[in-house]
């Protein structure tokens, strides 16, 4: 459960592991993880005297370890010198030298042994009375920790149930219409070819009749037709949502003239709606981005349509702004409109596929379920909806054109 932010933990109690070791006076600190039967360095401090390694593994039962003995009795080991105690006195770490040992057990969120947080030296250490209360204060915040990370794994599964739940609502929504449609059309044609039999059958059939009959096929051949474009047109949509095209090459390219550049061709489409826009850059600074344009491009197009067809519709003097901001690492798009903007109560959804509070009038809810595709793993970024005093505001983040990003 804890795996997906692993590299996470580990660099965060590394650092905590070095402090700990500095005013404790020792040459090692480690954090000690139960992996089925064996157990492993999960975290350490850096320290030339330090000879564990992250991964360094041996099996739990008989080991002979100092941690084995705390995750097995769930108690704070204290041993000052293991060479004058004769229950220690042949124990594995000896073998690095490692002669006092002061280790607590690790609880994880179930209250489940996680494995230990402990201290070494290579000398007789007798640990103060404020070297273990901080010890246990550490142990304690990292249990907290686990048990955070835990709570937010549990949110992080719920949220990816409750998109699915809303890609599978809105794909049988989206392909119930044109498939009802089809079966109805089709019900129709048939009905159509049989009453033409019948009357073929009984002699019956004039030349009226079967032109009337004819158009209502050619008609409902025309709806079949429209119907199944539809259909494809909605799996076309779903595969540009679920599938990622990694073809064209990122490259350096100045984000400015570009942004300014993409706006200037759907100016005709602005116009139409009488929609104004407005590009700036902050301090005139270079705004070098590494990215596939094409693909932002693409993103625009969905932040504007959407602008139009939700945010605008009704505003007086609508207006879209661009601003760009030039951060050490990143540079931030932030794209607003002064429409109706959107609930906040929204936010932690409209990202969903096929989410939408407009399907009444036709929208289908994966424009911006796109865009974040595009964002987050075609671009490498970030996109996010912030809170807004008027209309909405989105941010880009797209990485910064670096010698190395653009050697690669």
């Amino acid at each position: 459960m804890y795996y997906h932010k692993h590299d996470e933990l580990i660099e965060s109690w590394n650092k905590t592991l070095a402090v700990v070791a500095k005013l404790a006076s020792v040459p090692v600190a480690l954090v000690m993880k139960m992996e089925q039967d064996n157990l492993s360095v999960f975290s350490k401090n850096e320290n030339s005297q330090n000879p564990y390694q992250i991964g360094d593994s041996e099996h739990l039962n008989g080991s002979g370890l100092y941690c084995e003995e705390v995750i097995k009795s769930q108690k704070t080991l204290n041993i000052p010198n293991a060479l004058a105690d004769e229950n220690w006195n042949k124990n594995p770490d000896l073998e690095l030298n490692m002669i006092a040992y002061l280790g607590l057990p690790i609880v994880d969120d179930e209250e489940t042994p996680f494995g230990t947080v402990c201290i070494l030296d290579n000398k007789e250490h007798v640990f103060s009375e404020t070297t273990i209360e901080l010890l246990e204060t550490i142990k304690q915040s990292f249990e907290v920790q686990l048990k955070l990370l835990h709570q937010q794994h549990l949110a992080e599964e719920k949220q990816q149930l409750e998109e699915l739940s809303i890609l599978i609502r809105g794909l049988s929504h989206e392909m119930n219409t044109p498939l009802g449609i089809g079966i109805t059309t089709v019900g129709i044609i048939e009905s159509s070819i049989e009453a033409i039999q019948k009357k073929l059958d009984c002699k019956s059939l004039n030349q009226t009749t079967l032109i009337n009959s004819l158009n209502t096929i050619k008609q409902s051949v025309k709806l079949l037709t429209n119907s199944f474009n539809n259909a494809a047109e909605k799996v076309s949509t779903l595969q540009s949502l679920l599938i990622s095209d990694n073809a064209k090459s990122a490259k350096k390219i100045e984000l400015y003239p570009l942004v300014n550049s993409i706006f200037d061709s759907y100016k005709k489409m602005l116009n139409t709606h009488n929609i104004k826009y407005k590009i700036k850059q902050q301090h005139n600074e270079h705004t070098d981005a590494f990215i596939v344009p094409e693909l932002l491009q693409q993103v625009l197009l969905i932040l504007c349509k959407n602008s139009l067809e939700h945010g605008l519709a009704e505003t007086k003097d609508p207006e879209i702004r661009i601003e760009l901001i030039n951060y050490s690492n990143v540079i931030k798009l932030h794209y607003k409109d002064n429409g109706k903007g959107i609930d906040s109560a929204e936010y932690n959804k409209i990202f969903s596929p096929f989410y939408t509070t407009s399907r009444a009038i036709g929208s289908s809810g994966v424009g911006l379920s796109i865009a974040k595709r595009i964002i987050t793993q075609q671009l490498h970024g970030e996109i996010s909806i912030v809170n807004s005093s008027g209309g909405v505001h989105f941010i880009l983040s797209l990485p910064k054109a670096t010698t190395s990003a653009v050697k690669n």
